[in-house]
């Protein structure tokens, strides 16, 4: 788009919720007044988590592709164990004025006149064909070579009583399927307790039955780059001998999860496409929200922390998912113990049991997978764990244990920490102090793009080409201020939370794209209407950083910033690396966003 010097996208959306950081990794920082820059740090991208239909067929794993009992059980056991309409409402909390400017952002939706336009389209009983995403190959793989034998059938083909949904969401059993979208369920299942969201992925009143209008057309809706986005979809579904390959539910005659994730695929191109991934997009996606993906082995030493930040924010109904590694050990590779490698749960619960040797930390996992022993946690505090029977009756059922063959389990969190590799926590706003609630606050939101050999300079490694980044400039205006003896007040600083998005592209990784290694930096400022240099920068410490860039969708950065004026700059690691960004910039305190600096257009 060449450089332009206007931004093309600027929302500022005001959020007034009840007020209530994880624990963020160190800051990689170059010292002050160096002239010779610290080299900047950089992690690989983790192997995503994905585990499929044919893995579990494996002989080293044993096992057979299992009913989800959970969302008839699994899941109902984790709607019984939280208020359905307890979740946080960024709307009801506001203010009179702020409560409509709220709504409307909220229920902007992207293609939403589509759905209409294609009803008034077709004749009656004619049945809709999706012309963008076919019941063809290219809509299975974006290989040359597609799976073998498979044949597309309609909804109303595969059963004679299909119907849409039975009994809401909480009461189908799903089983995953061929597809390695472990990742997606899982974020599924954790938000399964929040009406409203589900309802906003899923518009109500979608129906397949002789007894409505039947046209084959249906509609989901995902959050991307800061917009909820409406997908069409017609009901051929792919099947081998009659038998549908992908997600399904276990009541025969229900569509939804398969529909639900034919959506996904379409969002991203292909079916393949959305094999292997993280909870923390998925569960973006799903909500729209903040997430914070922790890797366990950081905590080695103060695991209390984590496990106290994890219980708070279960109490606040936060949403919270995790993963296995996929290099463990042979004997905590999930062959003896239950566990999956290289795999997404849902974390339901975290609560502290007291027992006759003391209280015990508890966490209450969720598998995606599906009922039956082979699915579960095998160890201490597992279903069939004699720890229980030291446990009174009435204790065990208020506590929230059930022994059930339903992919839900309880493991003591020494346990969890040795065998899961990462813990994701995700709010519907900004959470600043990391207790899993969202708190009130402003948000500004903005679009960029890095473009080769225009602003795309890489990380600090190279100073003269990371000031060519786009730079975008912010005032703070105010500040909390706390007494501090005899008469004087110390500034408490504003609390700052900005997330930096990248819009990677999963449809193109046959080309085998790799997700840039992102990051940013707050700087403090002068004039906001100057961009900084790297003469100035030689001198100057930033204020605060996002630590090492990781090859990540999205990474977030938590600093406080008393009044005055400070400049954000996102980069990618490597220079010359193209592509389209977003910040949201979450504030306690009213901030000011200023015109930036090396901006390049982005679409909207």
């Amino acid at each position: 788009m060449g450089n332009s010097c206007s931004c093309s996208h600027t929302t500022v959306t005001q959020i007034h919720v009840v007020k209530t950081q994880p624990v963020s990794e160190p800051c990689q920082t170059a010292g002050a007044g160096s002239s010779k820059q610290p080299r900047v740090p950089v992690e690989t991208h983790p192997v995503s988590e994905r585990h499929d239909e044919a893995d579990r067929k494996g002989a080293e794993l044993g096992l057979k592709a299992k009913t989800w009992d959970q969302i008839t059980g699994g899941i109902q056991a984790l709607l019984d164990g939280r208020e359905r309409d307890s979740e946080l409402d960024l709307c009801c909390q506001s203010g009179a004025s702020s409560r409509g400017a709220a709504k409307q952002s909220e229920d902007k939706v992207l293609n939403s006149a589509r759905y209409q336009e294609v009803l008034s389209e077709l004749q009656t009983g004619e049945l809709w064909k999706d012309p963008d995403f076919p019941p063809a190959p290219a809509s299975l793989t974006y290989e040359e070579v597609p799976p073998p034998a498979i044949q597309w059938l309609r909804a109303s083909q595969l059963h004679p009583a299909a119907c849409f949904m039975d009994d809401g969401v909480s009461k189908g059993d799903i089983i995953q399927g061929e597809l390695g979208d472990c990742w997606f369920w899982a974020s599924v299942a954790t938000i399964l307790h929040s009406r409203r969201l589900i309802e906003k992925v899923i518009p109500p009143g979608q129906t397949i039955s002789e007894r409505e209008i039947y046209t084959g057309l249906f509609r989901f809706r995902f959050w991307q780059f800061g917009s909820w986005v409406e997908v069409l979809v017609d009901d051929f579904l792919p099947t081998r001998n009659g038998r549908l390959i992908y997600a399904r539910s276990a009541v025969g005659n229900e569509f939804w999860p398969s529909l639900l994730e034919k959506a996904f695929a379409k969002l991203h191109g292909s079916y393949q496409a959305i094999e292997g991934g993280w909870t923390l997009d998925a569960l973006t996606d799903l909500t729209g929200g903040v997430g914070e993906m922790y890797r366990i082995r950081d905590f080695t030493d103060r695991q209390d922390q984590l496990y106290s930040h994890l219980a708070t924010a279960s109490r606040k109904k936060a949403f919270i998912a995790c993963g296995t590694s996929r290099q463990s050990e042979p004997e905590q590779s999930g062959r003896e113990d239950g566990l999956v490698a290289g795999h997404a749960y849902s974390i339901t619960a975290v609560k502290k049991l007291t027992t006759p040797r003391g209280r015990v930390p508890l966490v209450r996992i969720l598998n995606p997978w599906g009922c039956g022993q082979s699915m579960e946690w095998t160890g201490d505090w597992s279903d069939d764990s004699p720890l229980w029977d030291e446990i009174p009756l009435w204790t065990r059922e208020s506590f929230g244990f059930t022994k059930k063959e339903d992919g839900e389990f309880w493991m003591k969190f020494d346990d969890f920490c040795e065998r899961f590799a990462n813990v994701t926590v995700l709010t519907l706003g900004p959470d600043f102090d990391c207790d899993g609630s969202t708190d009130a606050g402003s948000l500004l939101e903005v679009k960029g793009r890095w473009v080769s050999g225009v602003n795309a300079g890489g990380c600090r490694n190279n100073l003269a080409m990371y000031t060519s980044n786009p730079q975008h400039p912010i005032t703070v205006l105010e500040t909390a201020t706390v007494p501090h003896g005899q008469g004087t007040a110390e500034d408490e600083g504003c609390s700052v939370l900005v997330c930096l998005l990248q819009n990677f592209n999963r449809g193109n990784r046959r080309l085998e794209p790799r997700m840039n290694p992102i990051g940013m930096q707050v700087y403090k400022s002068g004039d906001p209407k100057t961009p900084l240099t790297s003469a100035l920068l030689v001198r100057q410490r930033e204020v605060s950083d996002s630590g090492p860039y990781v090859a990540q969708r999205s990474v977030n950065l938590h600093c406080q910033l008393s009044a005055g004026s400070y400049t954000i700059i996102p980069s990618t690691f490597n220079p010359d690396a193209p592509g389209d960004y977003m910040l949201r910039i979450f504030t306690e305190s009213p901030v000011q966003l200023h015109q930036g600096h090396h901006l390049s257009a982005c679409p909207l």
